[in-house]
């Protein structure tokens, strides 16, 4: 079986068969307004070159799911020769992507079954919300005939990461993730695949504590919110006032003197797996 014709052109962008999908939509002009600022390559380069590293050997067809700018499939083209097919819901992102290149969810991938050597998908799982989460599970097992690679945010606290939105009071995680994972929560996330490989990587980032952070978010009204965030519902540009600015201040004196030095975490997790014998 092989790999859908609507991929094989170098200039082709193919619009995703959901466009009409209003949450899908949603979805996509969100992820377009991120990548219209997202940092450059420089800021993932330790992280893509330690996950390209892992790709298994005789790995000739590789499909790169939620690929981006094309920063980690470039990465991969360098250490492994191979075709390789990048994957997006995000126009603005494929705008930047050289190579073969799909739009679309991951929730429905335009491919043979096993068209692929090995599916790579980096800090995309996170953010898929039900039920486009478990099709897009079944879809990266389906297209993959020998190996799955993802990495994935190492055992985050969700409500950390919290935003919310001065304009409309909408709350969302500043970043979009929904999941949060460890290395136990990787094995049997896929089926008929078993896990190979799996560990923490990245810069060990700093904590906080649960009930300081009630206290932070919940009494003194300090959320999360980045110079790039973009609220998901009303796509608006500004954080909460909080409303006691010196509690906030006394919650973090507290967490980065009694909590944040001794509670470090490598920031993400990374599984590699293999499709199991019959």
């Amino acid at each position: 079986m092989g790999i859908d014709r609507r991929v094989s052109s170098l200039d082709s962008e193919i619009p995703s068969p959901l466009t009409n999908d209003r949450p899908l939509q949603r979805e996509r002009d969100f992820y377009d307004e991120r990548w219209k600022n997202y940092g450059k390559p420089e800021h993932d380069r330790g992280r893509i070159e330690l996950t390209a590293s892992v790709v298994p050997p005789n790995c000739n067809r590789i499909l790169d799911v939620g690929c981006g700018d094309g920063r980690l499939s470039q990465a991969i083209r360098t250490e492994h020769e191979c075709f390789l097919v990048g994957f997006d819901l995000s126009m603005v992102a494929l705008r930047q992507y050289f190579g073969p290149r799909c739009c679309g969810s991951a929730s429905q991938l335009p491919f043979h079954d096993r068209s692929f050597d090995l599916v790579v998908t980096t800090e995309v799982l996170e953010h898929l919300p039900e039920p486009v989460y478990a099709q897009a599970l079944n879809e990266i097992s389906r297209v993959t005939d020998k190996y799955i690679l993802i990495s994935v945010p190492n055992e985050e606290n969700l409500t950390e990461n919290l935003a919310a939105c001065a304009s409309c009071g909408c709350r969302f995680h500043v970043w979009g993730h929904l999941h949060s994972y460890s290395i136990k929560a990787l094995e049997g996330l896929f089926s008929n695949f078993r896990l190979v490989r799996a560990f923490a990587f990245g810069d060990e980032g700093e904590t906080y504590n649960r009930s300081l952070l009630w206290v932070r978010q919940r009494l003194a009204g300090r959320f999360a919110w980045e110079e790039r965030t973009v609220c998901y519902s009303c796509h608006g540009t500004s954080s909460l006032v909080p409303r006691w600015p010196f509690l906030v201040r006394v919650c973090d004196g507290l967490n980065a003197r009694l909590w944040a030095p001794f509670f470090k975490r490598p920031g993400w997790l990374l599984g590699l797996y293999a499709r199991r014998e019959p």
